[in-house]
């Protein structure tokens, strides 16, 4: 009875909740009956739910295994390969026990000391505590200890101690990967001096190694087999790591490269042209009149100006302007021989220089304008006014841009579309 009042308790707050008055509930509106057989079911929701969360805990699991510092994650890759090879080793060792080539006792020794260095570099690397050192990856630290181990197992391996010394490849491999020369070279002089250290052991102490024997020579080969199916993929891994970055460097390179040419181009061109800028144009003045200068070449320069530009801008717009800007341009430089040089001067105003006679100048600018007065523009006449002057002895850049200028505005005032030579201003 109580939980019946209750129940009626709570349909009427929820009427009144909704604005449905104090009267009789309004019966729940029912669900087809295909509609009821689709709901999914709280279980299936719970089963459908599990999948997306088991791969967010794969990550969470590595992340606390390798760090999300990048720095931190390549020293560990570097310490897992070496864990790997190591584990590899450690299983032909426990071959060798079996087969009385190796004393156990030595194996727990060896295994041991491998065991604490390696967990050494983990907890460093991890926690972080080896980045206040210069080398935060322990490289050579843990590539000493390799060369310890390595001599070490060259100690008690017994008529099998050739193999041993395989993994000196991917310890040197490391070295390459990671330390500078002079690191190499005292980790070289470490190798060598651990390995003599080792056979003046086992001549000194030869109870400190087990007792040669005789060994199958199939065995001994089919042990050397088996360290290098250890030690090669290790070296496979660090060599396509070095290769890698190799390519990285050559696309940094070819980038460099190619952003060097961009910046260099941008320098000396026009943008919006193409052309010659106009410290590219006044390099090649300079160079002109010492050529001049020496009898070598005399030249003329021309400035070209576009009439009525700002006309163009205004009625057809500045898109319209620098489509003009550019087919004047191309167009001009069409018509010049190889020896001619056509650049943006500033705004709507271009200079070309000329190497020869002012005869072959003004040939050359009357194609110029030909061209651009039939193309430069589908709805709208384009002109070009001009003013060319010849180079004199002594002259220098500016007096001879000056009296070009002095005559491109003599052609302005004459009526534009013309070309008017210094000369012949100076002469009236």
């Amino acid at each position: 009875m109580v939980r019946a009042g209750a129940r009626c308790v709570s349909r009427g707050a929820r009427a009144e909740r909704y604005g449905l008055g104090a009267g009789p509930a309004a019966p729940a509106p029912q669900r087809p009956a295909d509609t009821i057989d689709r709901m999914p079911s709280a279980r299936a929701t719970t089963d459908a739910a599990r999948p997306r969360d088991r791969p967010r805990a794969a990550p969470r699991v590595l992340d606390a295994l390798a760090s999300r510092v990048r720095r931190r994650r390549l020293g560990l890759l570097q310490w897992l390969i070496a864990t790997l090879v190591y584990a590899g080793i450690v299983l032909l060792l426990v071959t060798g026990v079996r087969e009385g080539w190796m004393q156990a006792s030595a194996l727990r020794a060896w295994a041991g000391f491998v065991a604490l260095v390696q967990l050494a570099s983990y907890v460093a690397l991890r926690s972080g505590w080896s980045e206040r050192f210069r080398d935060p990856s322990l490289t050579a630290w843990q590539l000493s200890m390799g060369v310890v181990a390595v001599n070490w197992g060259y100690l008690i391996c017994g008529p099998m101690r050739t193999s041993a010394l395989f993994p000196l490849m991917v310890i040197f491999a490391f070295a390459a990967f990671a330390l500078r020369w002079r690191q190499i070279a005292l980790l070289t002089a470490l190798a060598v001096a651990s390995l003599v250290v080792a056979v003046a052991l086992r001549t000194a102490y030869p109870h400190w190694v087990p007792a040669e024997g005789a060994v199958d020579p199939f065995r001994v080969d089919v042990n050397n087999v088996l360290m290098i199916l250890v030690v090669l993929p290790a070296l496979a891994v660090i060599a396509a790591r070095l290769s890698g970055l190799r390519q990285k460097l050559r696309d940094q390179r070819e980038a460099l490269a190619r952003a060097l040419e961009e910046v260099e181009r941008l320098a000396v061109s026009d943008e919006l042209t193409g052309l010659p800028n106009r410290r590219s144009m006044q390099t090649l003045l300079d160079r002109s009149i010492a050529l001049s200068a020496r009898g070598v070449a005399p030249f003329c320069v021309a400035i070209l100006d576009i009439d009525h530009f700002k006309t163009v801008n205004d009625e057809l717009g500045h898109a319209a302007g620098d489509a003009v800007l550019r087919e004047v341009g191309r167009l001009g430089h069409a018509e010049l021989r190889a020896t001619d040089v056509l650049g943006r001067w500033g705004g709507e105003e271009f200079l070309l220089v000329m190497p020869g006679s002012i005869d072959a100048a003004t040939a050359a600018l009357a194609r110029i304008r030909e061209a651009v007065t039939a193309g430069a523009y589908p709805s709208r006449r384009i002109t070009l006014s001009a003013g060319i002057a010849v180079h004199r002895p002594g002259e220098d850049a500016d007096a001879l841009l000056a009296r070009a200028d002095r005559a491109l505005y003599a052609a302005k005032r004459a009526g534009r579309d013309r070309v008017a030579a210094a000369e012949a201003i100076a002469d009236a």
